[in-house]
């Protein structure tokens, strides 16, 4: 039995990394299909689905780096091999080097993922790999760490800090971290959480997150640390009217609603903004939930403080999500800035006069942030930066730029684990 899921659970990765590779997919959402459609896949215990998970993002983490030092096992190019077998190939390297399963195991299972015409070549790499580990890992580490448009960007962008984000990047498991309705110091002990600044708990350990302890009470929800800081900055008061544009999945409006505003949620995505509702629900928080496309729609009325967490390329996220440096590319950040544009004039159209706007993205792209803002203020004479203080940013004081706004960079904060990377900017519309 153990060696039937144990097949079964490299068979589900190895659909999860053609998926991601070949068709651009996210992984949340490939996931989330496996779990409604595969049968296999919902028999599998919880212990056998995260190992199957850890195997995809694993593979996809150090994917540019195992490529690399396969090609150096290989007599032809990689790229030439049938798209099964490098996927099966790659497990075995992920499995070998890194999560240290067992060479048997290591090499049997990713034999029986290819047809009988490739299990001679598939089976002589991997036992080769067991046997010249040094070697292998010498050309491992001379590899690029992510695909080559991303390194361009970043070693442009972020010359200084790139080595120090890439470190970052290749945690295997990074921390997980928690927003809490209330009582920070208590679910700290609770849940055995590090208490972070402005309340925020973070979580080291692996384990269940929906069989934790007030999880189902509805006490708290997962956030990043970074995705939490743009609700705190607009300074929320009970009662006030807030506008949360691009809501769901619904993190920062599970803030708002906690902080007693009267929120009002928008997402053109019925899908997501379900998944808002049904945590919303498990929360026994409440918003007014428009499920409409924000460049189009007709809002009756304008807002004096208004959210827009833009969508953006992610790349501040691959610490958790890997699979966005394989899905996403070039022409999709440029896409993506075009988008991100019409939204802030959108948003700037509905703010009242000396209302407060928090543009926010996820990515370390400069076209999605710096950019961005700047290009903003040039176009909109009533549009000011109001600057970020330090003493808002506790503990992350060198994410606040000359200029007043927010550059989180995945190492800031790294003594905790590091964080996800954004940007923020705060804008006041002025007379």
């Amino acid at each position: 039995m153990g060696q039937v899921k144990g097949t079964e659970t490299r068979k589900i990765a190895s659909y999860i990394l053609e998926e991601v590779i070949r068709r651009s997919n996210s992984m949340d959402v490939i996931l989330e299909r496996i779990s409604r459609i595969n049968k296999n896949y919902s028999k599998l215990n919880q212990r056998d689905r995260a190992f199957c998970r850890m195997l995809a993002t694993s593979t996809l983490r150090y994917l540019t780096q195992i490529d690399y030092a396969l090609e150096k096992f290989l007599e032809k190019p990689l790229r030439k091999l049938p798209e099964k077998v490098k996927i099966a190939l790659r497990l075995g390297v992920v499995q070998i080097i890194f999560l240290e399963t067992p060479n048997y195991a290591s090499v049997n299972m990713s034999v029986n993922l290819v047809s009988k015409n490739w299990r001679s070549l598939t089976n002589a790499i991997l036992r080769r790999i067991t046997r010249e580990k040094s070697i292998f890992l010498e050309h491992l580490n001379n590899g690029p760490k992510i695909p080559v448009w991303l390194e361009k960007r970043w070693k442009k962008n972020w010359k200084e800090e790139y080595e120090d984000i890439i470190k970052m990047h290749q945690n295997l498991k990074p921390p997980i971290d928690i927003s809490v309705k209330s009582n920070a110091k208590y679910w700290a002990k609770e849940l055995d959480a590090k208490l972070l600044q402005n309340d925020v708990l973070r979580i080291y350990g692996e384990g269940r997150i929906n069989k934790l302890s007030g999880f189902q009470l509805g006490e708290w929800w997962i956030q990043d640390f970074s995705s939490q800081i743009p609700v705190r900055l607009l300074n929320v008061k009970s009662g006030e009217n807030i506008l949360d544009l691009c809501s769901a999945p619904g993190g920062k409006t599970a803030q708002l609603a906690s902080l007693g505003a009267k929120v009002t949620s928008v997402d053109k995505s019925a899908s997501r903004l379900q998944t808002l509702k049904s945590n919303l629900k498990r929360l026994k928080l409440t918003s007014e939930l428009i499920n409409k496309d924000i460049l189009k729609y007709k809002f009756n009325k304008n807002w004096s403080k208004i959210l827009l967490d833009a969508p953006c390329s992610s790349t501040g996220t691959l610490r958790r999500h890997p699979d966005i440096m394989h899905n996403k590319d070039e022409k999709e950040v440029l896409l993506l800035t075009s988008i991100q544009e019409k939204l802030l004039d959108k948003s700037w159209s509905i703010l009242n006069q000396n209302g407060f706007l928090i543009y926010s993205t996820c990515s370390l792209e400069k076209e999605e942030g710096e950019d961005q803002i700047e290009k903003f203020l040039k176009k909109h004479k009533d549009a000011r930066i109001d600057k970020i203080l330090e003493s808002e940013m506790d503990g992350i004081e060198e994410s606040i730029s000359k200029k007043g706004w927010l550059r989180i960079l995945p190492h800031h904060y790294k003594d905790k684990g590091g964080t996800d990377g954004f940007f923020i900017a705060r804008l006041k519309k002025v007379s």
